[in-house]
């Protein structure tokens, strides 16, 4: 019996503990409270919605940050570039976006360093920034952030909050509401509902209209958690192949 009693304190560790500290510090989820709001992507690239998504963001000259699944990006590589090309943040969201807390630590190895190798192959940038999918963290994914050179990111606040299939205007609502100085945005332009990528370009207008209007400006991580003495991005490109 004791030895269960292990193997549940070690598991619990290795999955819950290792949110918790996700939660309290050990992952970004905002940045300095000056007037700006992080605006981030998950699941892509979508080879429909995802460009329709950075034209609305160069209509109103913001710049956002894309987290890419791995094999999306190696199955949309132009898709992937094109958002690089448009000013945009990448990071990763692991390979083929598994639960974390289903993976032991050599397979979540994989996953995590295997995206980065992916996104890097796909965009020709290094992704600085990681996010677990579902943003479940375990312990092998954290360690994996420090010894990749990754920062790992929550958020602050997510566009489709605790409802079931928001609309367009509920996303609208809860972004704008709930946004504060120096908050992390959850969006998706893949994944989700089937329909999700399709509610978010609708609302994502409205999102960035409301959000300048309570005096905040959308901008990618980089911009959010760079340096104020104008600092290089964290997201430097390389050469393209």
């Amino acid at each position: 019996m004791r030895v269960w009693w292990i193997l549940l304190g070690a598991g619990l560790g290795y999955t819950v503990g290792a949110q918790l500290a996700a939660r309290a510090g050990a992952a970004v989820r905002s940045g300095p409270a000056r007037p700006q709001v992080a605006l981030t992507f998950d699941d892509g690239p979508h080879p429909e919605y995802t460009l329709r998504i950075v034209e609305v963001l160069a209509h109103h000259q913001v710049r956002a940050t894309f987290f890419f699944v791995g094999r999306h990006a190696l199955e949309l590589p132009e898709v992937a570039r094109e958002v690089v090309r448009a000013g945009h943040c990448v990071g990763t969201h692991t390979l083929s976006h598994p639960h974390l807390w289903t993976l032991g630590p050599g397979a979540t190895w994989r996953e995590v360093a295997a995206g980065v190798q992916a996104v890097q192959q796909a965009t020709g940038i290094r992704p600085r920034y990681f996010r677990p999918p579902w943003g479940t963290f375990n312990l092998a994914a954290l360690h994996a952030c420090r010894v990749l050179g990754l920062v790992p990111v929550l958020w602050t606040v997510r566009g489709e909050g605790y409802r079931w299939k928001p609309s367009a205007d509920e996303m609208v609502r809860e972004v704008v509401r709930r946004a504060h100085p120096g908050a992390v945005v959850n969006l998706h332009d893949r994944g989700g509902f089937p329909d999700t990528p399709a509610r978010v370009l609708a609302a994502l207008p409205g999102i960035l209209r409301g959000l300048r209007s309570r005096g905040l400006q959308p901008v990618s991580l980089d911009e959010l958690l760079g340096a104020s003495d104008g600092s290089p991005p964290a997201c430097s490109p390389v050469q393209l192949q």
